[in-house]
Parts: structure tokens; sequence; C-alpha cells
């Protein structure tokens, strides 16, 4: 089997399994505040999340050192199909107000799961495709990232209405095994494998080793150095679109009613999908000008969100996440390229995005409420006015390291 097809095997499965997740969680959410009717409950879901990610990021290594990529990504979605069983029956099964820990904990090991499926996914896609299309592959995944992630909320809000939530999970289990089976028929590259056999012959690292290898190769890498500590600051910067903060800003400065906060999330997707169309149409431009492009795209990204700050027009609020949103994806799209072609083993690359994974959600979960503080007490204008200054600060660095901005072939 070659490689064209193992990459088709991926996508497909990988975007199955994204499609699931929004599903299981719609009809889980719809599920619990039948129940409960709290708030509360369902806003514990990015919280455990989020926890679960970074806790995740930290211990993958250990996960990354025993199984190759392909079968990581195997058990990984095996494990989640295998949760989302546990999910169905004891939702059909049991009262699910007696079972909420239950249901709670479940969605705390899939998203564990996760956190060991992106890292090889994004380790294992430079071994499918050739350097020369990897921006516009990467370009290509973002776009079906962000359709599933435009389409996959609302068609779970009519499936919802049509098959009830209990439907919806038994319907993600389904969605989980084809995915599981699809990804079973990837097969990895034969000096990939090769690698893994030569790493046999080598006394292996010890669990501490193991843990700092991610972090050790980020820091003893310019290009890498540079790019994490650039996506740590955009992880403190990116909270400001949070339905929490957002929801404020749409009460307090545009003085809308709440059906606008669902206006301004489709605009922001809408620009993220068509960023991911630009980035596959002008992928040869962008590979070309790649440098001046990211830090251009980064400082246009720092006016976008001092302007959404200082803006009062409803209309302009919802250009201006537009904006910001395809500048977003085409600067994160090249990032992720000049990660992807880093000068390191495949092994050592899903290593490095766990330690990212990490940095990123653990950077997140603690930005959320800090600026959640900070918006009660100044506003809602000043996480936007903080968030523009982060990404400047973003930016200069970008233009202090941009000799180390390339795609190495």
């Amino acid at each position: 089997m070659d490689k064209k097809s193992s990459f088709r095997f991926l996508w497909l499965g990988q975007s199955l399994a994204n499609c699931g997740d929004v599903f299981y969680i719609v009809g889980l959410i719809t599920l619990i505040y039948e129940v409960t009717e709290s708030a509360t409950y369902m806003a514990l879901f990015p919280l455990i999340n989020t926890l679960s990610r970074f806790f995740s990021g930290i211990v993958a290594p250990l996960f990354l050192d025993r199984f190759s990529l392909k079968r990581l990504l195997v058990a990984s979605q095996l494990g989640k199909t295998l949760l989302l069983l546990l999910i169905g029956g004891v939702s059909t099964f049991m009262d699910v107000g007696s079972i909420l820990f239950i249901l709670l904990t479940c969605v705390a090991f899939v998203a564990f799961l996760d956190g060991w499926a992106t890292p090889a996914r994004n380790a294992l896609i430079p071994q499918l495709v050739s350097k020369d299309k990897l921006l516009k592959v990467n370009s290509f995944l973002s776009t079906i990232d962000e359709f599933i992630q435009l389409g996959a909320w609302p068609i779970g809000g009519i499936l919802i209405v049509t098959m009830g939530s209990g439907n919806l999970i038994w319907l993600t289990f389904i969605l989980f095994i084809i995915s599981t089976i699809l990804m079973g028929f990837i097969r990895e590259p034969v000096s990939l494998i090769h690698q893994e056999e030569m790493k046999e012959d080598v006394e292996p690292l010890n669990r501490r080793d193991s843990l700092k290898e991610g972090w050790v190769t980020i820091w003893k890498t310019p290009s890498l150095r540079a790019i994490t500590i650039v996506e740590c600051i955009e992880s403190m910067a990116n909270v400001v679109w949070i339905a929490a903060i957002m929801y404020v800003y749409v009460d307090q400065v545009l003085h809308a009613n709440e059906q606008w906060w669902g206006y301004i999330n489709t605009a922001l997707s809408a620009g993220l999908m068509i960023g991911g169309f630009l980035g596959l149409k002008y992928a040869h431009m962008i590979e070309t000008h790649l440098k001046c492009i990211i830090i251009a795209s980064m400082f246009l990204v720092s006016l976008t969100n001092l302007a959404f700050g200082i803006n009062s027009s409803t209309w302009l609020a919802l250009f201006i996440p537009l904006v910001y949103g395809f500048l977003s994806v085409i600067k994160a799209t090249a990032q992720q390229t000049i990660v992807q072609t880093a000068k390191i083993s495949a092994k050592s690359l899903s290593k490095v995005y766990s330690a990212q994974d990490a940095i990123v959600f653990g950077t997140f979960g603690m930005s959320t409420l800090l600026l959640g503080y900070l918006t009660d007490i100044f506003g809602a204008r000043f996480p936007f006015l903080l968030s523009a200054a982060f990404l400047f600060l973003a930016a200069i660095i970008l233009v202090m390291n941009q000799r180390h901005l390339k795609i190495n072939k």
C-alpha cells in the first residue's frame, strides 16, 4: 500500500473521529442538562478537556517510546471507541443523575487519549507526504478540520432534535468504530519502521529522560524554540474568543442580544475555513514568502484584536473575526510546516508535539481564569487590548528569530 493511500486513511479516519468528538459532546451536554438544568455542569466540559489534554501532553512521551505512531493512533481511537460504548451503555440503562461522575470521568479519558493521538498524527503526516507538498497538505487538513468544526455543531443540534441525545451518542460510537478501522489500514513508511528497529538496538531512555526529550529538543532547536514561545503567547491571547468573554463583550460593548455571539462565532469559523482554502490554493506562494507571511500575519492579527477591542459596531464585529480567522490559519499552517520539517526524527517530532500540547493547553487553562477575572474588573474591552499586546510581542519575537523561519527540504 502506497503513502497516498495511507494518508487518505489517516485524514478520513481523523475526520470521522473529529465529527464524533463534537457529536458525543453535544449529546452528552444535552443529556446532562436535561437532568440537572445546571450551566455549571456544562462549563465543566471545557475545563475537563483542557486539564486532561495538559496532563496527557506531559505523559505522552512514555507511550510514544513504547508504540509506533500508527499503533498509538489506533490504540487511542480504539480506547475512545470503548469509552463511547461505556458512555452509551450507562446512559441508556442507568439513571443519568446517579452516574454524572462516571460520565465526566469518561470525558476526561477521551480527552486524555486525544493527547496521544494528536502528536502522533502530526508527526506521521510528514512521513506520508513529500516535503514539497507538506504546506498544501497542512492547508487541506486545516480546511477539513475547520469545515467539521463549522458544520458538526449545528448538525449535532439538528440530530439531537431528530434522534435524541442517546441515539446521537450511539451514532458517535459507530463513527469511532469506522475511524478505528480506517486508521488500522495505515501503513507506516519502511524508513520509519527501520528507524524504530534501529532504536531498539540503542539503550532505551529512562522515564525521566523520555519525558524531557521533547522539551529538550524544543530548547535546543532554534526554529522549534521560537515557534513554541510564540504559540504559548498566542494561547494566552486566544482566550479572548472563548464563550465566557465573548458573551460579556456582546452584552457590554455591542449592547446586542445573545444571537450575535453565535453570529460572531460563525464569522470566526468561516474566516478559519477561508484561510484553509487560501492556503491550499496559494501554497507555493506562501512557501516562497514564508518568513514575510508569518511575520506580517502576526502583526495583522494583533491589529485585528486591537480593532475588535475598540470597536462598537455590530457589523464590524462580524467582519473583524472573519479577517482574524483567515490570517490565523494561514500563519498557523506555515508554522506547522516549519515544525514538521525540523531536522529531527519522527519519534522526537511526536514528543515535541506532546510538549507543545502541554504548554498550549496549560497556558490556555490558566489564562482562561486570569482573563475572566480581568474582564470582571476592567470590562469586556480590556482582554482584547491585552490580547493585541500579547500578539504584538509574539510578532517581535518572530522578527528577532526570522532567520530560523524556513522549511527544511
